[in-house]
């Protein structure tokens, strides 16, 4: 039998929530088994975010959940803001800004899970705390556990916090997540983010823990080759996913309008868009409700090039996220369209699309070109797999890399 190292795992999103930021908490707990380490789960018993879904499943099989309550404090603060806008009403006025969110909801409105007092318990019979991030209100909880029990302390990210070039912190925010991101880099043990981009940043703005700052990127869950089936007569043109802000398929759709082809459809998997209304009498579009992982990748094989898109944004210099279509794409071997600022999730696209068509200028002229480049490559295009994504961006070898992380800062002989 198998000598485990336990490791307490503090996760607001974890299963039956079904959300996008599950899947790699989930995915390392299944997988940290293999490497030596149990998991220990604490997660909220019924999360206050109303945009969040639970399944109909209950905890995982084979992993140990324990779950504590939240407040909600979202749900007061709205609350409060919807009492104050009708007086104002009153008096003539129009208040647009929920400034009780702005001074109730620090770091963020998860601050009201009460999972500290409950992680203190837990972390005593675990060698180790790891904190998933976002909520970035788990990793001051976790770091406060560190100071109470003493147990070596990892926090991931995932995505930048203080640094995020996309989140608009007003000037209270800004100046308190400032300090709790201070306190949690000085409380812990090692700081995982998830681009070698978010790595600079950080290795920068705080060089005295330069050395804690480790890079774990988001992965796939397994391999997906697909065999194209295009459709006879059509060039289809697939993004999977939402569109909001920034990231629209606006430029896309004029390029599409000026070549002006018949047989070239764009598919949007996963519910209509802004624009649609726009273009949808200049550009052939196919509207797909949003659907499950498997029917997503069957309906992938009809595609002849997929699609992401990452907004340009005014004052951002450098991007750094990417996101995890990007990885779920790759994982497909499809040829890909990356209409992308330069930055973390181009350099990945251009490193491991076998067929890839990245462009980061912006301007028209350069997309159009790529997407005539693509349909001329047509049904020659390579649908491959590139080794080296098959290799390093598993979960599993993810897990263990994590694995690696945690043995070393338990091992008495190195510290």
């Amino acid at each position: 039998m198998i000598n485990r190292k336990k490791v307490l795992m503090i996760c607001y999103y974890f299963p039956p929530i079904v959300t996008s930021g599950v899947a790699r908490s989930f995915e390392f707990a299944k997988l940290l088994p293999h490497f030596g380490w149990e998991p220990l789960v604490l997660t909220v018993r019924h999360s206050k975010d109303p945009w969040v879904e639970d399944s109909l499943g209950g905890d995982p099989k084979g992993i140990r959940v324990q779950r504590t309550l939240e407040w909600n404090l979202a749900g007061l603060a709205d609350f409060l803001h919807g009492c104050c806008s009708r007086v104002a009403r009153l008096f003539g006025k129009n208040l647009t800004h929920n400034l009780f969110r702005e001074f109730l909801c620090i770091p963020d409105s998860q601050i009201a899970w009460f999972s500290t007092i409950r992680a203190r318990r837990l972390a005593r019979e675990c060698e180790l705390i790891y904190v998933s991030c976002s909520p970035f209100s788990s990793s001051v909880s976790g770091a406060i556990v560190k100071r109470l029990t003493g147990r070596p302390l990892v926090v991931d990210f995932r995505d930048a916090w203080s640094l995020n070039p996309h989140t608009p912190f007003r000037r209270l925010q800004r100046a308190m997540v400032n300090r709790f991101e201070r306190f949690v880099l000085g409380a812990c043990d090692a700081l995982i983010v998830n681009t070698d981009g978010a790595a600079r940043l950080y290795a920068t703005a705080y060089p005295e823990h330069r050395e804690k700052i480790v890079t774990i990127p988001n992965g796939y869950d397994v391999l997906t080759p697909v065999e194209r089936r295009a459709t006879a007569g059509d060039f289809q043109i697939m993004h999977v996913g939402t569109f909001y802000g920034s990231r629209n398929p606006d430029a896309l759709l004029e390029c599409l309008a000026e070549m002006g082809r018949d047989d070239i459809v764009f598919v949007q998997v996963g519910g209509s868009f802004d624009s649609y209304e726009r273009f949808k009498e200049r550009v052939k579009i196919k509207i797909v409700p949003p659907l499950p992982r498997e029917a997503a990748l069957e309906l992938m094989r009809e595609a002849s090039l997929l699609y992401v898109k990452q907004g340009w944004e005014p004052g951002v210099s450098e991007y750094i996220a990417v996101g995890a279509k990007t990885y779920e794409y790759l994982a497909t071997g499809l040829p890909i369209l990356a209409e992308v600022p330069p930055g973390d999730n181009a350099e990945l696209v251009q490193k491991y699309a076998l067929a890839g068509y990245v462009v980061t200028s912006n301007t028209r002229a350069e997309l159009r070109d790529a997407v005539e480049r693509a349909y001329e490559a047509g049904s020659r295009a390579s649908v491959a797999i590139h080794p080296e994504f098959a290799k390093g961006f598993s979960r599993r070898d993810l897990a263990r890399k994590l694995a690696i992380l945690f043995d070393r800062l338990t091992d008495p002989t190195s510290r």
